[in-house]
């Protein structure tokens, strides 16, 4: 995924594409625009053309933004019959380009300038707590501001409501010993979670402790997931390093995560360290003993809840869980050990909803497009619940709801299963 290659081996990927139109099917961005530059195979042939000498990195912006413009989905990966990784391809492509045109503004302060530092990421979480709870957003909406900001502009409206409390300032209430430790886990909070849905943390640690688990939850730094969609490879690989010291030293059985994201990106940081001799074993050991949530409690074997919830659950299959790790069967089997909970089907379950992370603020149109296709799945479905194991899609779906009127509440599987261990009633 991340190793550098040179025009030779970048050729060799490219030419493993036979053109044959299968990605069309399943491309997110292709089934909406019906353009080719926007299908995998295009993208394949700009990178070709690179790769020969027709095209150099960054020379036509325009030619770049379709590079840019995937989701990184995995879809066409899946499907295609001469397993071309797109997905890495363009990643590859990302990272060649900002070699040559310098990081994109976005990039350095988004993802180098935040999310690379925890404590920036809570206090910009505050800000925006105090700026959704204040007179200021109403007026910055009417004062047509946002618009000047185009499509960043825009991004305002997939914010969450910001919780009073991060996710890290309430572990000391949430952590407790067990009376029977069974297993002993480092819970990994992502950085979605720990400032947006702390929710979703506190429901993890709940189901966990209620299995016999005792719960580390040490301060790491973001996996590097956004860095490396934006072609940031040397970034990723700092953060990885950091989170590998910080997490091996505990000796945890397992490390979980309850972002399908940070599970997915972290039992590939193996890739990142294939010509660091100093780090590849210990990325070898840590990346044994990754577990998404949902996985890890199927592993253990989870005490059935002897609570019931009366309503009906449709589930979102996030991207990173489904097609990155092979797991959309797991949260389904978890839900359903939940006596009352109907599960229903929705359409499209599997496809991409749009928000790939920061795509929502940079091709805030095309995700629109994209959710759109995804929020009628859900309505026909006539569930209560949208339950998705992934904090960026569940931002995104959360703004679908509100941007298409369509009752209903999106929610992490976890939190369903915490709600039946405790016993809190669920109207339906």
């Amino acid at each position: 995924m991340t190793k550098k290659l040179n025009d030779r081996e970048l050729l060799d990927l490219a030419l493993k594409c036979n053109r044959c139109g299968t990605c069309q099917d399943v491309c997110p961005t292709y089934l909406i625009t019906g353009r080719e530059t926007d299908v995998a195979r295009s993208r394949i042939r700009l990178i070709r053309m690179v790769a020969e000498g027709k095209y150099a990195w960054g020379e036509e912006a325009e030619l770049s933004e379709h590079l840019k413009s995937c989701l990184l989905c995995k879809a066409c990966v899946t499907a295609c019959p001469s397993n071309v990784p797109t997905d890495e391809i363009m990643m590859h492509a990302r990272n060649e380009i900002n070699n040559v045109k310098g990081m994109p503004l976005f990039n350095r302060i988004a993802y180098r300038g935040i999310f690379s530092h925890s404590g920036r990421l809570a206090l910009l979480a505050r800000l925006l707590r105090l700026y959704q709870r204040s007179f200021a957003s109403s007026l910055v909406r009417k004062s047509g501001f946002l618009n000047l900001l185009r499509n960043y502009g825009k991004a305002e409206a997939l914010l969450p409501p910001i919780p009073e409390k991060s996710l890290k300032a309430r572990l000391p209430e949430l952590i407790r010993t067990p009376p029977q430790v069974k297993h002993t886990v480092v819970y990994f909070a992502g950085c979605a979670i720990n400032a947006f849905y702390g929710r979703f943390g506190a429901a993890t640690i709940e189901v966990l402790q209620h299995n016999h688990c005792r719960v580390h939850a040490p301060a790491v730094v973001c996996c590097g997931g956004p860095h490396l969609s934006g072609g940031d490879f040397e970034e990723a690989r700092e953060l990885a390093r950091n989170n590998i010291d910080t997490i091996l030293h505990l000796q945890p059985d397992a490390v979980v995560s309850d972002c399908a994201t940070c599970s997915g990106i972290m039992k590939e940081y193996e890739k990142l360290f294939e010509n660091d001799p100093d780090y590849l074993e210990k990325s070898r050991t840590f990346v044994a003993k990754i577990r998404d949530v949902s996985e890890f409690l199927l592993e253990i074997g989870i005490e059935k809840p002897s609570g019931t919830i009366d309503a009906t659950v449709t589930v979102h299959d996030p991207c990173h869980l489904s097609r990155g790790q092979k797991l959309a069967d797991a949260p389904r089997q978890l839900l359903a050990k939940i006596d009352g909970l109907k599960r229903v089907e929705m359409e499209d379950a599997e496809m991409c909803c749009g928000g790939a992370g920061s795509y929502g603020a940079l091709h805030p149109d095309a995700s629109r497009q994209i959710l759109a296709r995804k929020m009628t799945g859900y309505d026909q479905s006539g569930a209560h619940y949208l339950a998705t194991s992934c904090p960026a899609c569940a931002m995104q779906l959360e703004f679908g709801l509100r941007h298409h009127s369509l009752e209903g509440s999106v929610v992490h599987p976890i939190e369903l299963l915490a709600k039946a261990y405790t016993h809190i009633p669920e109207a339906s």
